[in-house]
């Protein structure tokens, strides 16, 4: 079934760019209605009670913020995504507490905006299914367990399940639990997700049971029983106690079932998985906290790299490491940019990073902000420093784009160390400067290169003949105009090969390759190594 979508902007241009664009037939969806303000958006979204709404953060009227509350306390299935602009981090913070689905920073692209509205429908069509399951497992649980006991592992799993998506029994919860033989005293949560790149060879149902009898055999040596399931993509294991665990037993026992679990993953495998495990917990109705305390302590794995087990306690340790005001930091940093020793900047570049990683508290979206806000702050810095808009070589549009693409906060220190250190070289003068001529040119080619751009397009485009275009370049640049050209596709294409959601033929027609053969050659000719081995070896 198709899933309805309102679209509120008071802008006209943006509106109509969202409706008119977005191939939704693609999306199995439908744009059932469109307001330009929060009132007459309120309006719509009591009539339609679409299952996506896609508005503006700042309106009049109501607020983006606002509609993304009464969405949640009234149509709880439906996902709100916002539109902010990148100065409205807080906001967008904010509105994630308020139950907000995604936002996407203006300007808008189709393909991001497609992929956001493509998550949320199937994160609505996954939430349908398991009530619709969960619905009929009530019903037949006790008939079912009778019949098959050869079952009740699958029965467990789904009975977990249930509790964990906050499901209330038909029944009563002892009975049900009594049935099913589930008896414990105490229990702790354990998670598995694959890293990056390393999830979709276990979508077939003989490796998930493979890697599920692993876990319940790694924590059977620690004296644990167990239930499992994999939910949104992670192995789920509840471990638990026949009495009152010490605090020291639970971390020895689970770091070792966990230590084991990834090491022999690892070993016959080849592949890599983080895991986590949270706090001791006794009631049934604890199960959907205890799970979304490991589900965000795997997210907080962007922040904590380098740790393959994490655990409640040393997240509390990482957040209460220092108390600071971010804002702040990144102040005093824009300031001394051009004011302390390159090591040392680096260095403070790095431990800013760090901050921010504490500060976010597990949340992806607010370091992804404060990340692109010390962007943005080092940019703002360089061109009231020079008055010189393009000697970055990138638009802000395309540094923004680059920070939400980063992988983990190892990924974005490096990143923001390499991007402070190129603007100080500029501002000291260790780099050559190119007339304005070039500088057009040279960012022309950084905005358009996934276009089919061309020594003559360019040379149109600027209104020069190809011939003096091509000596300008080669006299300022030492390069030819293809070979800048490529280098500049082929960075942008090794940054979207680490993105595991993109096949790697779709990356070449991505920055501007409509030939696979040629992008292969190209790429192996810069790199040493094809597009596909350099995917597999990230």
């Amino acid at each position: 079934m198709k899933k309805t979508v309102v679209v509120i902007d008071d802008k006209p241009i943006i509106r109509r760019a969202i409706v008119q664009t977005i191939k939704w037939e693609e999306l199995d969806c439908e744009v059932v209605g469109q307001a330009e303000d929060g009132i007459e958006g309120l309006a719509l979204l009591e009539e339609k009670r679409p299952d996506i709404v896609i508005t503006d953060i700042k309106m009049p009227g109501h607020t983006g913020l606002e509609l993304a509350e009464w969405m949640r306390g009234h149509i709880p299935h439906a996902k709100t995504i916002l539109i902010t602009g990148y100065q409205e981090f807080e906001y967008a913070k904010q509105a994630i507490k308020l139950g907000a689905f995604d936002f996407i920073v203006k300007p808008i692209h189709n393909q991001e905006l497609s992929r956001i509205v493509r998550a949320a429908a199937d994160k609505i069509e996954e939430e349908h299914s398991v009530l619709r399951q969960s619905a009929l497992l009530n019903d037949e649980v006790s008939r079912l367990v009778q019949r098959h006991s050869h079952s009740l592992p699958a029965l467990r799993g789904q009975w977990l399940e249930s509790r964990i998506m906050g499901i209330k029994e038909a029944q009563n919860g002892q009975q049900a639990m009594n049935e099913l033989g589930i008896d414990y005293s105490r229990f702790v949560m354990l998670a598995f997700r694959p890293l990056a790149g390393n999830g979709p060879r276990f979508d077939k149902p003989a490796n998930r049971e493979a890697l599920a009898e692993l876990a319940v055999e790694c924590c059977r040596k620690e004296g644990m029983n167990t239930i499992t399931l994999y939910q949104g993509g992670d192995l789920i294991v509840m471990c638990q106690f026949d009495r009152v665990p010490i605090d020291r037993e639970v971390r020895r026992k689970l770091n070792a079932a966990a230590g084991e679990w990834l090491s022999m993953v690892k070993k016959k495998a080849a592949v890599e998985f983080r895991a986590s495990f949270g706090s001791v917990y006794r009631l049934p109705q604890e199960l959907q906290q205890a799970y979304r305390e490991v589900s965000a302590l795997l997210d907080s794995g962007f922040f904590r790299s380098d740790e393959m087990i994490l655990s409640a306690e040393s997240e509390q340790a990482a957040r209460t490491q220092v108390k600071f005001s971010v804002m702040q930091d990144i102040e005093r940093f824009e300031k001394s940019i051009e004011q302390i020793p390159m090591e040392q900047l680096v260095e403070e570049t790095k431990r800013i990073v760090g901050q921010i990683g504490i500060y976010a508290e597990g949340n992806i979206t607010v370091a992804r902000g404060l990340l692109a806000e010390i962007c943005l702050s080092a940019a703002r810095y360089y061109f009231h420093a020079t008055g010189d808009e393009l000697g970055l070589g990138k638009s802000i549009d395309q540094l923004l784009e680059e920070v939400y693409r980063l992988d983990s906060l190892k990924e974005a220190s490096d990143y923001m160390a390499e991007l402070i250190s190129r603007i100080r070289v500029k501002l000291e003068g260790g780099e050559k400067e190119y007339s304005l001529i070039v500088k057009s040119i040279l960012e022309h080619i950084h905005e358009h290169f996934a276009e089919a751009v061309t020594l003559t397009t360019v040379s149109t485009h600027f209104g020069i003949s190809s011939g003096y275009l091509s000596r300008l370049l080669r006299t300022e640049t030492g390069e030819n105009f293809v070979d800048i050209l490529s280098k500049v596709r082929i960075k942008a294409a090794k940054r979207l090969l680490k993105d595991p959601k993109y096949k790697v033929n779709e990356v070449g027609e991505m920055v501007g390759y409509k030939e696979y053969a040629y992008f292969y050659q190209v790429f192996k000719r810069i790199e040493g190594s094809s597009p596909k081995e350099f995917k597999n070896k990230k």
